[in-house]
């Protein structure tokens, strides 16, 4: 799915034009010179607007709507766009002479190959002294000002609180065998990811996965929204992995949900943006990359989109103060990732 403004078509199609015809690359935008954020936004104002893609953006409106009543007169326009199509645009706007868009908003595994291909352009936001430098990327190519945890989402009218898993290996209990829903594990995506953190850190093992698909028998879905919507309905009592934020909006509506992480790990999911290299407005796009890192900017991701900023003393989102404090398992990298991948194409 995705929704792609009227500037950012009209910018990608443009680009394909003038290289089709054979003219002149467009010109790059100056390099900015900016000493604060103030200077930015000076600068940001003769641009006007800052151009992002990414596969939330629609869930971000309302923070986006915060960012520009705290600098007015700069407008953002954005595209929900992902996965291959999201690779085949950037691809198409570099070959066709420059990127149409200034950001990139997505998960570390995707900024990590848009730095190989060097899509990006160091950039450090104003405001991160205090930042735990995980949360910036390898020579400053990304930064996270916020993470979704995911962990598992019961149904209440199923599960009673003293019912719910509460470690890894309550997951595998007998009385939940062939009650677990779960996204393909196979699939790229955060299933994967979860699993992929939790044997990296050592929380599970190969012989937990063997156990998780023969003893606890999970119902396999094709995304872990239709996980979750399974629980929802009752199909399930559990949704293996289960975002926070989709949980709190599907409680919102009424759902009968309880939220639970495993106390020996829970997966934190760096939510990073990229400044994309030669964006036609990079002086906007850095201020709204410094501006998530405000205090403002933490808050607002917590209250709208139910993230965990990573600034210290940012706000919790709504319920978080019940779930405790997990073990955090962090983005197992690359080449731990694609090695789990690999092996969950043996196991389901």
């Amino acid at each position: 799915m995705k929704k792609t403004s009227t500037f950012a078509a009209l910018a990608a199609a443009s680009a394909l034009l003038i290289s089709g015809c054979g003219g002149a690359e467009p010109e790059a935008a100056a390099a900015p010179t900016a000493t604060s954020v103030e200077e930015l936004y000076e600068a940001a104002q003769d641009e006007g607007q800052v151009v992002v893609y990414g596969p939330t953006e629609d869930l971000y409106a309302a923070v986006y709507e915060d960012f520009k009543a705290a600098y007015p007169g700069i407008e953002i326009v954005t595209s929900d766009i992902f996965g291959q199509e999201l690779d085949s645009r950037l691809e198409g706007e570099q070959i066709a002479g420059g990127f149409a868009a200034d950001l990139v908003h997505i998960g570390v595994s995707d900024v990590e190959r848009y730095k190989e291909k060097d899509y990006l352009v160091p950039y450090r936001p104003f405001g991160t002294e205090d930042l735990d430098p995980a949360f910036i990327g390898p020579d400053e190519a990304w930064s996270v000002p916020s993470q979704h945890l995911y962990a598992t989402a019961y149904n209440t009218k199923a599960l009673s609180a003293d019912e719910v898993p509460t470690t890894w290996d309550d997951l595998l209990a007998a009385d939940l065998s062939g009650k677990i829903a779960t996204a393909t594990p196979k699939q790229s995506g955060v299933t994967p990811q979860v699993l992929s953190a939790a044997l990296e850190e050592g929380v599970i093992d190969e012989a937990w996965i063997d156990s998780f698909k023969a003893e606890a028998n999970p119902k396999i879905f094709p995304s872990v929204a239709n996980a979750l919507q399974a629980t929802v309905t009752g199909e399930t009592n559990l949704a293996f992995v289960a975002g926070y934020g989709s949980y709190m909006r599907q409680v919102e509506q009424g759902a009968p949900l309880g939220f639970s992480a495993m106390t020996d790990g829970a997966y934190f999911s760096d939510v990073a943006y990229g400044v994309l290299d030669g964006g036609p407005n990079p002086n906007a796009a850095r201020l709204l990359v410094a501006w998530m890192f405000s205090a403002e900017g933490q808050a607002s991701v917590a209250k709208h989109v139910f993230e965990f900023g990573t600034m210290p003393e940012a706000p919790l989102p709504a319920g978080a103060d019940v779930i405790g404090d997990p073990v955090r398992l962090p983005y197992p990298g690359a080449d731990g990732y694609r090695s789990t991948l690999q092996l969950l194409s043996t196991k389901f």
